[in-house]
């Protein structure tokens, strides 16, 4: 585990796409150290990319984009541009990426709604950039190339939500995840990732079914021509 001091500058590292107030900062700022320390080795790959690689952080009224959290490429043209002409890493890509948490995500869910976000829309950053730089790859690797299902995003962002609020495992979190239908709960009371909520949630939430509207692709999402 990293310590203290050399985490704090390491999360100083993420760019904020404009100025934001302090309160979010921090409160970002905590969320990144607290997936950090807390979060399985999934959610620790996805943050620490995303840190080292200075991806963009938004903070704005949830008006701004009409959600609470979003994953998004700010520029696809500079985007496709890149891949007509240069191979891109996982670092590479996750610079054209910009993840935005609404301001009021942060002021009602507090930081159990700013982790939730950032687990959540961390992984979708995460799954875009492997998109990205295994399209960039194509002329050596056309079989590696990832282009996953909406249905295959939300499913894996959903599951490392479901991971990380067990692994928090306070009675906030947890309800949460009830309410959610991400998580649920045995007759003894142990809670788990329960697949079949989730599946629900999909369907009744976000109108998508593993076997049959599995929705649009990364790359249709992203806005990135192939």
């Amino acid at each position: 585990m990293l310590s203290l001091c050399l985490r704090v500058a390491a999360i100083k590292l993420m760019r904020f796409d404009k100025w934001i107030a302090s309160k979010y900062q921090k409160s970002i700022d905590d969320a990144f150290a607290a997936i950090l320390d807390n979060g399985d080795d999934q959610h620790k790959l996805v943050m620490n990319a995303i840190i080292e690689s200075e991806m963009r952080i938004q903070v704005g009224p949830v008006a701004e984009r009409n959600a609470s959290g979003q994953t998004f490429l700010p520029n696809p043209v500079r985007a496709n541009a890149r891949l007509m002409t240069e191979r891109l890493s996982l670092h590479d890509a996750l610079r054209e990426i910009c993840i935005f948490i609404a301001e009021e995500t942060i002021d009602t869910g507090g930081q159990r709604g700013c982790e939730g976000t950032f687990v959540h829309e961390g992984q979708h950053a995460y799954d875009f950039a492997e998109a990205i730089s295994s399209y960039s790859n194509r002329d050596v690797n056309p079989l590696g190339v990832s282009d996953p299902s909406l249905y295959e995003l939300e499913w894996a962002a959903h599951q490392s939500a479901g991971r990380y609020m067990l692994l928090i495992g306070k009675q906030e979190y947890l309800d949460e995840g009830i309410d959610l239908m991400i998580l649920g709960r045995t007759d003894e009371g142990t809670y788990f990732v329960s697949d079949d909520g989730i599946r629900r949630r999909l369907n009744d939430s976000y109108g998508l079914q593993e076997n049959g509207n599995v929705g649009a692709t990364a790359f249709q999402i992203m806005g990135i021509v192939v």
